[in-house]
């Protein structure tokens, strides 16, 4: 969804410059209507929760890596981190996993 997200946003900021000119750039001219290139999924790998702080994950690399152990939740925690669209989110995030850490999953007591 947040590849087609961003291929979406990227076809509707260029809809303006496609209706000033409707034949498009010379590789696109047909029919008189600009056409966007068809949306292509491209698969980075998964990850997947095993429970007691450990993961598997299977990326997509040159070559395929598998992993499972603390390494790959760590790997998880990073990308997870590294994907939320604030500073302030990822701080929040983050905090939230340091008191879980600290405290355990039980928080009625803090």
């Amino acid at each position: 969804a947040a590849q087609e997200g961003a291929y979406l946003a990227n076809c509707f900021n260029r809809m303006e410059q496609c209706e000033k000119n409707p034949e498009g750039p010379l590789r696109f001219r047909g029919a008189g209507r600009h056409r966007f290139h068809p949306f292509r999924y491209k698969h980075f790998g998964q990850f997947a929760p095993l429970g007691g702080e450990e993961a598997a994950a299977q990326l997509e690399l040159p070559f395929d890596w598998i992993s499972v152990g603390r390494g790959s939740q760590w790997l998880w925690y990073s990308v997870y981190a590294s994907k939320q669209i604030s500073w302030r989110t990822r701080f929040l995030v983050i905090s939230d996993w340091r008191r879980r850490f600290m405290f355990g999953r039980d928080s009625s007591r803090i």
